[in-house]
């Protein structure tokens, strides 16, 4: 199953997943087809970051033909820099403040993005953003460390809004699930 994360981050990158056109919008979440039979539920963040804009995106992608899904999490460019397979993320609500409704994952390294194939922690995932965009969290935040040695910042800080999150994946669920 690994192969598909590295699959879509290739599409994501080579295609230039921000440069497609968004099928359909819900709040700062799009619905974008990279591909014919590729499908991604994406938000995206840019900043003015070092003189330059940069953008952190996070993305449900999914392989209609296969029904293979993967989420990606892309931090800016030259932010993230680890040698480990595994990249433990902690997803919170509240900023810098842990709390018992806190979501802590086990993402997958791609080099310079990280990526979480496993359907049941895909859902998992899913299920949280759904169930803070609900109770009317606004945003939450993705905490995952570098390494120590890296020269970027130590922890990696992702801030993803949640308005729309419901819909869009509802909508991605059933284009994924729709053979064509």
């Amino acid at each position: 199953m690994r192969g598909f994360g590295l699959y879509a981050a290739v599409i994501l990158f080579v295609c230039g997943l921000s440069a497609t056109q968004a099928v359909e919008r819900f709040g700062q979440w799009s619905l974008e087809q990279p591909e014919d039979f590729i499908f991604a539920l994406s938000f995206k963040r840019s900043i003015l970051f070092d003189d330059r804009t940069a953008t952190s995106q996070l993305a449900f992608v999914c392989n209609q033909e296969s029904k293979d899904v993967a989420v990606l999490l892309r931090p800016r460019d030259g932010t993230f820099a680890s040698r480990h397979e595994a990249i433990a993320v902690a997803i919170q609500k509240i900023e810098e403040q842990s709390d018992q409704s806190d979501l802590m994952q086990r993402w997958e390294n791609g080099h310079g993005y990280i990526f979480l194939e496993s359907p049941d922690e895909q859902e998992e995932l899913a299920v949280y953003l759904k169930d803070r965009e609900a109770e009317g969290v606004k945003s939450v935040h993705f905490y995952f460390p570098n390494d120590l040695d890296a020269r970027t910042q130590i922890a990696n800080h992702i801030i993803i809004e949640l308005a729309g999150f419901s819909d869009g994946v509802a909508a991605f669920t059933k284009r994924c699930e729709h053979t064509q």
